[in-house]
């Protein structure tokens, strides 16, 4: 049989006191409502020998907080959104809160009934890498109340605070290394999400950089549900045709992966046959052979700059200047996977 929790009921009838006298003391205010020292004692001495612990939840919506956050990401498999979920829990254990943390898998619906859950669970506010097209629903959420902030993704002009890298930069960054390096035939990987504004600008900032140089980027979009299957039937098809461009810049690490698992099955060597770039880093880019060319971005930054946004959104708090868009920079790593 399961045990009961012990309540401040019990608490209360084993002292011979009242439920109030005990919640009094138990939160700490005996002495601001003339409870004397013996019973403060009395009654703590029992909650001790009781094993009494609150309810937290009960209590934080008592005081208009539950100490806990939802963390909604695209997929929690992937390394960068691991990477993020580990900070924010961190950051949030640093002030005493905890992290639910989702995946949507690109869904909007799945993302929908997420927040709805959440919102369920009276958690104090989200931090979103949001999948929606546009964002009238967020807006409805944040005007209402809900500390909102997006991570990853933005929505211009939507005044919902948004922390981001600068992704158009990085697209651009990578593709004027590729001119430089000699490479005259590029394609870009994007993903079926090609909406969000993650996806959006690097594949923008890839094409800006070629077509100042009059190159056309062949670009192919890579279904989210299955990015391995797809790239190898792309890379198989265009091997065979012989049609396989000279660089290519993967928009993201699981589209990199893929990619490299491909070229192994196939013979397709990197960077002899074709040159690959990536936009997020890995760890293990910097030492298989040959090494991968890749977008950093300051994770840590980013969650930092994120959960403070939410807790002054929380506490009610204002922003220093009330900016709703932060855009942090990246860094290119070069290495060995686009050098001729």
């Amino acid at each position: 049989m399961k045990k009961q929790r012990v309540s401040l009921d019990d608490i209360a009838r084993s002292v011979g006191v009242s439920k109030a006298v005990v919640s009094l003391v138990m939160n700490g205010k005996a002495e601001q409502y003339g409870i004397s020292e013996r019973t403060r004692i009395r009654v703590l001495d029992k909650a001790k020998d009781l094993n009494y612990k609150p309810n937290q939840l009960a209590r934080g919506l008592r005081l208009g907080y539950t100490n806990t956050i939802g963390l909604i990401v695209s997929d929690i498999s992937n390394s960068f959104y691991a990477a993020i979920a580990r900070n924010i829990e961190d950051l949030a254990a640093s002030v005493g809160s905890n992290v639910i943390i989702c995946s949507t898998d690109e869904d909007i619906e799945k993302e929908r009934k997420l927040i709805k859950l959440l919102r369920n669970r009276q958690v104090d506010g989200i931090i979103l890498s949001s999948s929606q097209e546009n964002a009238e629903e967020l807006k409805n959420y944040h005007s209402d109340g809900l500390p909102l902030v997006l991570i990853d993704r933005c929505f211009e002009n939507s005044g919902i605070p948004s922390v981001v890298v600068d992704n158009f930069n990085g697209g651009k960054q990578i593709a004027e290394h590729l001119s430089k390096s000699g490479y005259q035939n590029p394609m870009v990987l994007t993903l079926s999400t090609s909406h969000i504004s993650t996806v959006k600008h690097r594949v923008e900032g890839y094409k800006y950089a070629w077509q100042q140089k009059d190159v056309k980027v062949d670009t192919v979009e890579i279904p989210f549900g299955d990015i391995s299957g797809a790239v190898s039937e792309l890379l198989m098809t265009r091997f065979k045709q012989n049609s396989m461009p000279d660089c290519l810049f993967a928009v993201n690490n699981n589209l990199a992966t893929a990619v490299l698992q491909s070229c192994s099955n196939l013979g397709i060597r990197i960077p002899e046959d074709m040159a690959l770039t990536c936009f997020d880093d890995l760890p293990y880019f910097s030492f298989i052979k040959p090494s991968v060319t890749a977008v950093s971005q300051p994770i840590s930054d980013i969650c930092t700059q994120a959960f403070e946004l939410l807790m002054h959104q929380i506490k009610q708090e204002e922003t220093d200047g009330g900016k709703e868009l932060s855009i942090l920079p990246i860094k290119l790593n070069i290495r060995e996977s686009s050098h001729k």
